[in-house]
């Protein structure tokens, strides 16, 4: 009988990507929700733009939900994000 002894350690991956600058002011951007199919996300989400809207006066644009919570958003929908929006508000919830 043999023993194989396999390492824990993962696949090396892409360097890590800068994040885009603060907009500073809020108002008038225009803002898409990002649903990550959680249960409680979208509700979650709304609850957030509903008071950005009346505190920031942010324009909610769309809503969007990605396949599962489990995979990386699809190329299709993050280039869909980016054109119709300034700003893009995602969580989690259960």
């Amino acid at each position: 009988m043999s023993v194989r002894i396999l390492s824990p350690a993962g696949a090396v991956g892409t360097a890590p990507v800068t994040r885009a600058a603060s907009p500073g002011v809020l108002a008038g951007r225009r803002l898409a929700l990002l649903d990550n199919g959680k249960p409680g996300a979208a509700r979650l989400l709304s609850r957030v733009a509903e008071r950005l809207a009346e505190r920031a006066a942010v324009v909610l644009v769309g809503q969007h939900r990605k396949r599962t919570a489990a995979t990386p958003c699809e190329d299709a929908l993050v280039a869909a994000l980016a054109a119709e929006a300034d700003l893009v508000l995602t969580g989690t919830a259960d």
